[in-house]
């Protein structure tokens, strides 16, 4: 009795409303259901959780990194803020990384960035006695051990406004506005990923009035997008942005937009921002539920309607980028997002999965942490098979996903300019027609050709040079040891000499007749090269003028592949 007391006291204290999260990677999703008592991870249509906490928590957060691995963070009632890697079949590890105070100190917005063997926790926290001011906390795994950084605070009367984004070089940008009687801050940091550092914060925009809520987000092509409402002296809200336009740059400035996007004349609590398959999605909720686009030419209104659906955390992680934003729930598909249609959902049938055994770990010691095979920018993960050889159906049968592709007209009209696709042989061959297939395979049949025709050449180029050696030491041979009479005629006297003054006339110039002779050798082997090289270099032009138009050919395959993909949300992510 005692304990659910404590229990009730404690969530009364953080006045939390757990929100449940959506957790994709590329095309496979789950769903992590949470509430105060426990929480369970889902796979998209499956009835029974595969990983299941029985105990009283405060926060929990997840990050896919790859199709069949969950990264969890929770904070439970007990203070025990605690890591639990979830990969494939193996069982759940978990570790310990701090006790918190939870009885004087509420807790809020969580962040985890898996990269390889450094993990990245983020989280604020404020007093009970001064609960405007939010300290916000950097947990760091560095391979050995969990470091801990003060990052600064955030001034606000209801929530952390703070947003952490992932570039495509695996730097961490780290944002926070804080309100200052009749103006807002926004202060920048970077995390440099190479050097595992923090740079100094930035003052880099004041925005005037009160900053009710912020989403952020970082395209694949590294220009960081903040959106914020702001209360004006009216009344009304404001729903404004600004653009960094490339976050690699640490002295790139912030360039606030002139106009609001929208003015609402009702409050407006949360926002939630995406970048899908290169267009912008914003999200806002007031008495009604906003959904606008911009795909390359300004902001339009696609739905608003009455409030009808649920909080819901959208986290999605892709091999070019990274979106954490607040989203709401469909009330009619269960644990699918919001707007589906208009974003360019389609539901696939129930697939009913094979249930796996319920699994819970106790805490091990914090230096017994895992690697955690994760994200790495620009790569794809060693572990994972090869997109070329892993059709759809197979990722089905270990994940089950109910969404697919829908073409949308809205997404074709994406400006190339804001999505930068990263096409690879790999991701060309699967969602390919088998007309494509074939001529791929005529241009591959055609660069091996080539290759083996160059290795002919090399061969043939190193023949020649040989036979260059060999003239080249024959020349140096003859010329710096002149050849000396016979024996015979080594021991004559002078008497001889005059006796016999044609002999050695003769003898004397022998040398410039075998020069002679190289020389003209060497002519004969010089013509006889000239040919062999012309005949390369004509061979080699073939090749050259092949390759050139092979790259022609691969271009507008994957141009072609290009404008099939722009139609819709999770076509560029199954291919």
């Amino acid at each position: 009795m005692m304990k659910i007391k404590e229990v009730i006291v404690l969530a009364f204290l953080n006045k939390t409303a757990l929100t449940p999260l959506l957790l994709t990677y590329d095309n496979v999703s789950m769903y992590l259901h949470i509430d105060h008592q426990e929480c369970a991870l889902f796979g998209v249509e499956s009835s029974e959780p595969f990983y299941r906490i029985h105990e009283p928590l405060l926060l929990a957060h997840g990050i896919m990194t790859d199709a069949k691995t969950v990264h969890l963070v929770v904070l439970k009632t007990s203070g025990e803020l605690c890591y639990t890697l979830i990969s494939g079949s193996s069982t759940p590890q978990t570790t310990l990384i701090a006790q918190l105070d939870v009885r004087t100190t509420k807790y809020r917005r969580l962040f985890l960035f898996p990269q390889g063997k450094i993990i990245h926790i983020f989280y604020a926290s404020t007093h009970q006695a001064i609960p405007d001011v939010w300290h916000i906390e950097h947990r760091l795994w560095n391979g050995n051990s969990w470091l801990s950084t003060r990052m600064g605070e955030v001034v606000h009367p209801r929530e952390p406004l703070y947003h952490v984004n992932l570039d495509s070089q695996g730097n961490l940008h780290f944002l926070t506005v804080t309100f200052q009687g009749r103006h807002s801050l926004l202060f920048t940091n970077r995390f440099n990923g190479t050097f595992n550092i923090w740079g100094s914060p930035a003052e880099t925009l004041k925005i005037p009035g009160e900053i009710v809520d912020i989403a952020a987000l970082m395209t694949s092509d590294n220009i960081h997008h903040l959106y914020w409402i702001v209360k004006t002296p009216n009344g009304q809200f404001e729903l404004r942005s600004a653009q960094q336009s490339d976050a690699h740059e640490l002295s790139s400035t912030w360039h606030p937009a002139p106009a609001p996007i929208k003015t609402f004349n009702t409050p407006c609590k949360n926002i939630g921002a995406l970048e899908l398959n290169g267009v912008l999605w914003l999200l806002a909720r007031t008495v009604e539920e906003v959904l606008m686009i911009n795909n390359g030419n300004g902001w339009r209104l696609i739905s608003s309607k009455p409030v009808l659906h649920q909080p819901l955390l959208w986290v999605h992680k892709a091999r070019r980028n990274f979106h954490q934003t607040y989203w709401l729930e469909d009330q009619a598909e269960r644990r699918a997002p919001a707007f589906y249609r208009e974003l360019g959902f389609t539901l696939k049938d129930k697939v009913t999965p094979v249930p796996t055994p319920v699994q819970t770990t106790q805490p091990i010691l914090a230096q017994d942490i895992p690697p955690v095979p994760a994200f790495y920018p620009g790569q794809i993960p060693s572990d994972l098979p090869s997109l070329a050889s892993v059709t759809l159906n197979e990722v089905e049968s270990s994940t089950p996903s109910p969404i697919e592709v829908n073409v949308i007209p809205e997404v074709i009209e994406a400006p190339a300019t804001t999505n930068i696709p990263d096409n690879s042989s790999e991701d060309v061959l699967p969602s390919l027609p088998m007309k494509e297939n074939a001529e791929l395979e005529r241009l591959i049949t055609t660069v091996a050709q080539l290759e083996q025709e160059n290795t002919k050449l090399s061969d043939v180029l190193q023949s020649m040079l040989s036979k260059f050696d060999q003239i080249l030491g024959a020349i140096s041979d003859n010329v710096s040891q002149p050849k000396q009479p016979r024996k015979s005629k080594q021991k004559t006297s002078h008497y001889e000499e005059f006796e016999h003054p044609q002999t050695v006339f003769e003898t004397s110039f022998e040398e410039p007749d075998a020069v002679k002779e190289a020389m003209a050798n060497l002519e004969k082997e010089t013509e006889g090269l000239s040919q062999v090289l012309r005949v390369m270099m004509a061979k080699q032009e073939q090749s050259d003028s092949s390759l050139e138009n092979l790259g022609l050919q691969i271009s507008q395959l994957q141009e072609d592949k290009e404008v099939k993909n722009k139609g819709g949300f999770w076509n560029k992510w199954i291919t």
